[in-house]
């Protein structure tokens, strides 16, 4: 099933129109933030024609988020291997929806966005609550909880250190 141009959470794979797009045009949003900051609805902002990769995706079970530590590696993975998809088939834009607290959560992303010849873009949250962990609490829609939030906020690295570790 495919919502509109967005990813599918049950077939796992790539339903996207192949498409060229002209190298100078590619584009690879990469979004960070975290839960409940406002990512998925920037990431629906700046889809245009292109696709939104997000691990979250991964985790529904029958309609509703099911979060499974067990298995958030390999869902990265899969997310990762879905993006390169889309990035050999030069689509754009290609939206990375994932919390990305650190420079390594994405330096996948990067590197192979760098290799297919995309533009790099970090794009961080712009919300009035970006940063405030009891509206975080509040907004987020995976029942994320405070001290998991407060721990990630702890983790954050300013976005200055962020793209100098990417190269960007």
């Amino acid at each position: 099933m495919v919502w509109g141009k967005y990813m599918s959470t049950e077939d796992r794979k790539i339903e996207i129109e192949d498409k060229k797009v002209d190298m100078k045009d590619r584009k690879l949003f990469i979004l960070r933030g975290l839960p409940g900051s406002g990512k998925s609805e920037k990431a629906k902002q700046l889809v245009g024609n292109g696709v939104i990769h997000s691990t979250d995706n991964f985790f529904i079970r029958d309609g509703k988020y099911v979060f499974d530590s067990d298995n958030i590696g390999r869902f990265h993975c899969l997310n990762l291997m879905n993006s390169i998809r889309s990035m050999q088939r030069g689509v754009s834009p290609i939206i990375i929806d994932n919390t990305n607290i650190v420079s390594s959560h994405c330096s996948g992303y990067v590197d192979q966005g760098k290799l297919y010849g995309y533009e790099i873009i970090i794009v961080e949250p712009d919300t009035p609550w970006a940063f405030n962990v009891e509206e975080l609490v509040k907004r987020n829609t995976h029942d994320t909880p405070r001290e998991t939030i407060v721990e990630m906020l702890e983790q954050y690295e300013k976005p200055d250190l962020f793209k100098k570790k990417l190269r960007l």
